[in-house]
């Protein structure tokens, strides 16, 4: 609902709540004593405008619907009680002004997210009248409409709470997929940078590779071997690399251990501490290795962040197993 459209509405029941107030007035002066009923009048128009504008959210503040409700009880108190039964004109009077506006009050109420709230006060305001006149007066003081009106306010109350969750439910999807989006353009260009750089710290040796139209020492051999190692590691390690990480990775192949990545998003969600403290541990774990494989994944929706496992092709088991954290 549109800003317009709200104070629109709320003018329109305002005006209503009003109309009960100003038609009651003047009746003021056929009670017994007019200054309880004044308190009364003031009491209703205190709960009115705080229904109506005392928050801008859907839901009322729980102090200010237990307020409607102790109000939408004292109200009929003051009034009947200043209102002798052979007093109350049956046709065409207002006397009873507070049937109208205490109904409207509690449909506020419950419309606002306290239907409870709604029911008691209007179980409260049928037995007090009925207390005081008798079940004949039910149709002549306006109880019926008083049920009708919050029935209504229930049944909107419950509209609006529905769609509240469903446009809270929407936004929630709607900032998470703006999230992942994020997170997704931030690996990409982070991929990509890192690409630029293997390629870049590579430029040398494939010059030499152009210069020598592909005839390579062994030396440039083993580099260019090192080189394309390095350059899945970047595609496929991610965020289990860091420089030290690198480092370790390098000496390792030079050493003859086949080193592998495969990060699928286990670290993603890890403070800077943690994600650094399981590279300080995957160095160790490289360093500690002599020769044959060893493969560090980062699986996603795993109880672990990344696993750790190191073979010599002579061993019956794995050498090393790790789960961390």
């Amino acid at each position: 609902m549109s800003n317009a459209a709200r104070h629109l509405f709320l003018g329109l029941l305002l005006a209503l709540g009003l109309n009960h107030f100003v038609l009651g007035m003047l009746w003021l002066h056929t009670y017994l004593d007019p200054a309880p009923v004044a308190v009364a009048f003031a009491l209703y128009a205190l709960s009115l405008v705080l229904s109506l504008y005392g928050t801008a959210r859907l839901r009322l503040p729980k102090a200010e619907a237990y307020l409607n409700l102790a109000i939408a009880i004292v109200v009929p108190f003051l009034v009947l009680a200043q209102l002798p039964v052979s007093e109350y004109n049956h046709s065409g009077s207002y006397q009873t002004w507070f049937v109208g506006g205490v109904s409207l009050v509690l449909a506020i109420t419950s419309a606002r997210g306290y239907p409870v709230l709604g029911w008691i006060g209007t179980g409260a305001l049928w037995l007090e009248v009925i207390s005081w006149g008798g079940v004949g007066l039910i149709t002549t003081t306006g109880l019926i409409g008083a049920l009708l009106m919050v029935l209504t306010a229930w049944a909107v109350g419950r509209g609006l709470r529905s769609t509240e969750a469903a446009a809270a439910e929407y936004h929630r999807q709607a900032a998470e997929l703006q999230a992942r989006t994020a997170q997704n353009l931030a690996r990409r260009e982070a991929g990509q940078r890192m690409v630029e750089s293997v390629l870049y710290s590579g430029l040398p040796l494939l010059e030499r590779i152009r210069d020598q139209a592909g005839e390579l020492s062994d030396a440039d051999r083993a580099e260019a071997i090192l080189l394309e190692s390095r350059f899945r590691d970047e595609i496929q390690g991610q965020k289990l690399l860091s420089d030290g990480v690198r480092l370790a990775t390098r000496e390792a192949r030079k050493r003859g251990v086949e080193v592998s990545f495969n990060d699928e998003g286990g670290m993603d969600q890890l403070a800077d501490d943690e994600a650094s403290a399981i590279r300080d541990s995957i160095v160790q774990a490289l360093n500690a290795t002599a020769s044959g494989k060893i493969h560090i994944a980062a699986p996603a929706g795993e109880s672990y962040r990344v696993s750790i496992v190191a073979q010599r092709p002579e061993a019956n088991g794995p050498d090393l197993w790790l789960r961390l954290p």
